[in-house]
């Protein structure tokens, strides 16, 4: 895993297009996003890229923007560990916040696994979807 920079945006668009299509982020978005000096982005390379990338705006709320994996990478701990790593980076937080699809168990376990529970719900975020809004609470002895 390493820390991904402005010049990883068009692997991470590419990324972002395969797994999310439509719906990903616009590769200029992904570029403006990780020239901020608060905003940190992780990622694992594979044979052909990226394989999987997460992003997480910094602050005393941080909000774990993106998480992609590859679905031939899924399944693989990938997920977790890029999250471990942004949560790790979230130093001085009180919470950390993300939206998730409301029919996306799969990652929604993932989130609770990692200590996120269910705040809100924002009706058709997604073209498609409703979107759960999750919270973490870091408090005084966050280990990730």
């Amino acid at each position: 895993m390493r820390r991904l920079g402005r010049v990883d945006a068009g692997a991470f668009a590419q990324l972002d297009r395969d797994v999310f299509g439509a719906e990903a982020w616009p590769q200029s978005v992904i570029e403006d996003q990780l020239g901020h000096d608060r905003i940190v982005a992780l990622g694992v390379d594979g044979d052909n890229g990226l394989d999987a990338a997460g992003m997480l705006g910094l602050g005393v709320e941080a909000e774990l923007l993106t998480i992609s994996v590859r679905p031939a990478r899924r399944r693989q701990g990938l997920a977790r560990t890029i999250i471990l790593g942004l949560l790790e980076a979230a130093e001085g937080a009180e919470a950390c916040f993300l939206e998730v699809r409301s029919r996306d168990d799969g990652a929604r376990a993932l989130y609770e696994g990692l200590g996120f529970y269910e705040v809100g719900r924002r009706q058709h975020y997604y073209r498609d979807d409703d979107a759960i809004v999750m919270r973490r609470d870091f408090g005084n002895d966050f280990i990730p």
